[in-house]
Order: C-alpha cells, then structure tokens, then sequence
C-alpha cells in the first residue's frame, strides 16, 4: 500500500511535523530505509543515524527536536508519538496491506481423539494430534507436526508451532505461544542409587504455563516429580532454554538463549537470566535479580542484585576481577624484570650467611643484628 505521511501521522494519532503530503510505500530501520520510506527512531541519542539517511519520513518521540542545531536533515517530515516502536510496528502492518485471513477448521489429516473438548474458531492443521481428554480452548491453533498429549489443557488464543510435543497432562493457561521443537512436560533427570544401579524416580507431576507465556524454539522443561513445575504469567523463555523438574518459574521473567536451570529452584518476578547463564539445583532467586552471561549460579540471591561470572557474585566485585585479570600480563612482565634486576643485584653484591642460617650484609664481628658497632642497639 501507499499512503502519505498525513495520513499515517492520522493513523498512530501522532502530530505531523513537516510536509505530510509525501508519499510512503514501506517502513524500514533507520539503518536500511531509502527514499520512499518510513523509519523511526527511539530516542534523541540515535538522531544523528537520521542525517545521512535517505528516509522520506520518520517516527519520532513526544521530546524529540527538529531544528538548526539538529542532526537531522531539517526538511524531514516527523510524526511525533507517545511509543515509536509500537507506531512503527501498527505503520509497517497497515502498509505491508491486509494479514491473511486466519483458517479455521479441523484439517481431516490430523488426529482429534474422539473425546478431546474443541473450542470454537479453533485451528488444526494436518498431521496434528491431540489425545484423548485433552482441551482445546476457543481461538487456538494447532500447527502440523505439533503433538497434544492425553489430558492437556490448551486455553484461549494459544499458538503451538509445528512439531512441538506437550506430554500428557500439560496446562497451558491464556495466549501462551509455544514454538517449533520445543516439549512441555517430559520427565525430569530424576534417579537414585539402588544396589549400585541408577533407579529413575517416576515423574507423576505436571506442567503449568501461565497466561502470555512464550516458549522459543527447542526449549525444554519438564514436569514435577510429584506435584508441578511452573511458569507464571507474562514470562518470555528464548531458544534452546532448559528448566528442570519442580522449578518455580515467577512472573515476566526474562530467560535468554541457552540458559540451563537445574531442578527445585524457585525465581521471583522481573527476574532477567542472559544467555547460557546456568542455576545450580535448589537455588532461589529474588525478584529483580538480573543474572549476567555465562554466570553459573551456585548459592542464593536476594532480591535486586545483579550478579556475573562464575562463579557468579556481584557483578562490581565482577567487573574489579575482570579488570585485574586484564593488567595480569602487565604484571607478570614487571615481575620478570623485577627478577632479573635481583638477579644482577645479587651478583654485583655477594651475600653471606646469618649466625641463624639466613642469608644478609649483616656485619657479624659486631654481634647478631648490629649493622655498625657506632650504632645504639636500643635506638637512641
């Protein structure tokens, strides 16, 4: 579609600066728009990408400025919002013209167990299964490959991605998009010693995922020994994350890329773990903790703290290890010179033997620890 910058400005209720009767036909990052394009940027401290942009128009913050001592070509239309990135977004959706209509229906490929629940306006596409007992609640939709099973629990609006498995049992609450490869509810890493023999420990728990929880690709977490392993409300999980059996996952956390948490850990709300950050067993987190890279996690951490490295502390007391790490070549270099100027001390100076077998110039015709016989020993 095509539309010009008034019309767009109309569109997000954003306020129009410049001429809004240029034309627009796509919406691209600032770094990749050319002439005929929308960008947006999100804050004043990336304006000056504006300059050298040959972008027909931008999205701008409610505080952003176009005037002389601006970096920004002065010509530019602007429309001016509350939140560019979510204008951005709503422009670039109604430019790239009408989404495809959603199907609906029961594809006869697939296999719905006879007493499965179906909700209405679900979506199941072929080669899906869904076991007996299991619900399917209203808006849902169920991708090829995709495998539901016995007794799970899929609520309103949810999306399950193409091969991914929900063991039996599985409770998936509101809106909660579960991507391909990923499996819910399998067995937990659970044995002990019988006879000299590893036993498994039977996994008879569940899984719970609460509402507008997203699972990325190839995630894993398992099920409870007993009773449940849990995801609460609002948590967004990258790929290839795994979480073990009984973990209590809190509210919007954050979990990057390759994160590893061992069983029985409990994490508070708003809890960020960056990317291949692994949790010993047993371990809980407060709320707010923001976990570094490649941390390992071996001991509690209250709420609010920010920890890194491994094994993972404050991350102040971190950053003061990384930095003396770094001057350690310079050290050792200044150690091996220090050596060698004792080294050529030592043979410009012979040393001679102490009465108590140490070596020292002490001068012994003056008795034990008397440099000069000129000098009081008592020190005055």
């Amino acid at each position: 579609m095509v539309a010009t910058v008034e019309q767009l400005a109309a569109l997000v209720s954003g306020r129009l600066v410049g001429d809004g009767n240029v034309s627009i036909h796509s919406a691209r990052p600032v770094n990749e728009a050319g002439p005929g394009d929308i960008t947006f940027i999100e804050n004043e401290r990336y304006a000056k990408l504006l300059r050298t942009s040959p972008a027909s128009a931008a999205i701008v913050g409610p505080h952003f400025r176009v005037n002389k001592r601006s970096p920004v070509k002065a010509d530019l239309p602007v429309i001016e919002v509350d939140d560019p990135i979510a204008a951005f977004i709503r422009v670039r959706a109604h430019l790239s013209g009408e989404a495809k209509t959603r199907w609906v229906g029961i594809h006869p490929q697939s296999w719905v167990a006879p007493t499965a629940s179906i909700g209405a306006n679900v979506a199941i596409y072929p080669f899906a299964y869904i076991g007996d007992g299991t619900v399917v609640g209203d808006g849902s939709t169920i991708h090829p490959g995709a495998v539901i099973g016995d007794g799970a629990q899929i609520g309103r609006d949810c999306v399950i991605h193409p091969n991914a498995v929900l063991y039996p049992g599985v409770v998936l609450e509101d809106r909660v998009e579960v991507h391909a490869g990923a499996v819910l509810g399998g067995d937990g890493f659970g044995y002990r010693q019988v006879d000299g023999r590893h036993v498994k420990i039977p996994h008879t728990g569940r899984l719970e995922v609460g509402s507008d929880v997203e699972i990325g690709a190839n995630c894993t977490i398992d099920r409870a020994t007993f009773e449940a392993t849990r995801i609460g409300e609002g948590t967004k999980i990258d790929n290839l994350v795994m979480i073990g059996h009984n973990n209590q996952i809190g509210r919007h956390n954050l979990l990057c890329a390759q994160v590893g948490i061992a069983g029985s850990c409990t994490v508070g709300d708003y809890v960020v773990m960056a990317g291949q950050a692994g949790i010993k067993d047993k371990t809980q987190i407060g709320d707010g903790v923001i976990v570094g890279a490649q941390s390992g996690v071996h001991r509690n951490i209250p709420s609010g703290q920010q920890v890194l490295g491994a094994p993972a502390i404050p991350v102040r007391e971190q950053r003061r290890l990384f930095q003396m790490i770094a001057r350690l070549p310079d050290m050792h270099r200044q150690l091996r010179e220090l050596s060698a100027q004792i080294e050529a001390i030592s043979a410009v100076v012979p040393l001679s033997p102490n009465h108590d077998g140490t070596v020292g110039d002490v001068d012994h015709r003056h008795g034990a620890g008397a440099a000069d016989a000129d000098v009081d020993p008592t020190g005055f």
